[in-house]
């Protein structure tokens, strides 16, 4: 118990009650826009919503991998005249970015019109429009996180979270709510705060532009596995709604998706912690090696078997009584499902801080091949058995997929940790 203590109180509380409290912030955002779409406006609505947040997900892993992550890791290997280089270049990768990502939605949306998907369409359409403000936002939020400034991205994700429930509630009594307006009124949101925070932080950003692809190409050595990794994990989690869309219906992805969103009840826990744990085990290992590293990674791990573990718990009693009071008693009958899926997340969260420590390590090689084997579990299990099964196939699907990817990432983290020495830590750390 006094180890247990001493770890605990070892711990920079102030930073991780502020990571805590603003992806608490987030989540009961996201969670509540999720809960207003499917209450107000159906199975169906919410199941296109669903479909497209998929979409959204895959975007947001090239960000993260090409973009986030590489500049969490290498910002704090720079000298303070170069961070604000660094920095320009990154915003100019992010706008690189929307611009490709918005015209590949855009030509999408457009067939789907074509093929008389006209409500698909229309909300693809919609993440089109909104979508150069969605990776702003999450690049502004990162930005901070990397500079461990987690009081303005706390400020920054209140305004975000106040502008939203309002103008989805403007929608709404406008008549206007439905899975296309939610991302119209999101994005709205998005906008007004960004255009403030760029008023305040745009001195913090130097764009040569001899350097972006200088600085795109360093990136790329990191992202490069990163981003196939991010890819094989949003293919596994978001593949899912897909398959019972086209094995069942909408509505039944509706209903996934209304599980699927209670499970991410703990996610401000399980994200405060990784967008913290990214930044400090980058500079734990620049400052004092291995050590440093492996003491990160024990700290955050217990953590969150600690606070996932308990979550689990809770949901595997109350989930099926929480979706009915959310989401309505369409949605009930699935506590199986939920404790299926509240499971895979809590074995997920056991194995992030080594999944960390492999991207610090510049191994995401090794992750990309964990992640590659769990989503061809997870998919060989839900094409297979949905069909027949439903939703319960493709929480069990999740659920071996998960644990068989999370294993192989730990077992990675574990041998590469054991065996590497001093000499074979990147230039920058030694």
């Amino acid at each position: 118990m006094k180890r247990l203590l001493s770890l605990y109180r070892s711990l920079n509380v102030r930073l991780g009650g502020f990571a805590v409290l603003d992806q608490a912030i987030v989540g009961g955002t996201n969670f509540l826009t999720t809960i207003l779409v499917g209450r107000l406006c159906g199975t169906s609505e919410l199941g296109l919503f669903a479909l497209a947040m998929t979409i959204w997900y895959l975007i947001l892993a090239f960000l993260e991998s090409m973009i986030t992550s590489p500049f969490t890791v290498f910002v704090h290997r720079l000298e303070d005249e170069n961070r604000t280089t660094y920095a320009g270049s990154a915003i100019a990768h992010v706008m690189s970015l929307a611009v490709l990502a918005t015209t590949i939605l855009a030509l999408g949306a457009a067939l789907l019109y074509w093929f008389e998907y006209t409500r698909f369409s229309v909300v693809i359409a919609s993440l089109a429009v909104t979508l150069p403000f969605r990776l702003l936002r999450h690049f502004a939020r990162r930005f901070h996180y990397a500079s461990l400034n987690l009081n303005l991205a706390l400020v920054l994700d209140i305004s975000v979270a106040t502008l939203q429930i309002s103008a989805m509630l403007t929608f709404y009594w406008l008549g206007l709510l439905s899975a296309a307006g939610a991302f119209l009124a999101v994005g709205a949101a998005y906008a007004l705060v960004l255009l403030f925070w760029w008023i305040q932080q745009k001195k913090l950003f130097s764009v040569r532009r001899n350097l972006i692809f200088a600085d795109f190409l360093k990136n790329w050595t990191l992202g490069r596995w990163l981003v196939a990794s991010q890819i094989s994990m949003i293919v596994a989690a978001y593949s899912l709604p897909w398959v019972i869309a086209i094995a069942i219906d909408e509505s039944q992805t509706g209903i996934y998706s209304a599980c699927a969103t209670l499970v991410c009840l703990g996610a401000p826990l399980l994200v405060a912690v990784q967008n913290v744990l990214t930044p400090q085990s980058a500079s734990a290992f620049a400052e004092q090696g291995l050590a440093g590293l492996r003491r990160v990674v024990k700290k955050a791990t217990l953590g969150l078997a600690l606070g996932m573990g308990c979550f689990a718990i809770f949901l595997a009693i109350a989930g099926d009584l929480l979706v009915r009071l959310f989401f309505g008693a369409d949605y009930g009958g699935q506590q199986t499902v939920i404790t299926l899926l509240v499971i895979a997340e809590l074995v997920y969260a056991l194995t992030l801080g080594a999944a960390t420590a492999l991207t610090v390590l510049e191994r995401t090689d090794l992750l990309f091949r964990s992640h590659l084997v769990g989503v061809l579990v997870t998919l060989t299990i839900a094409i297979t058995f949905v069909g027949k099964y439903g939703l319960l196939a493709a929480a069990t699907a999740q659920f071996a997929g998960t644990t068989i990817g999370s294993a192989i990432a730990l077992l990675c983290y574990r041998n590469i940790v054991g065996n590497m020495k001093e000499a074979d830590l990147p230039e920058t750390t030694r």
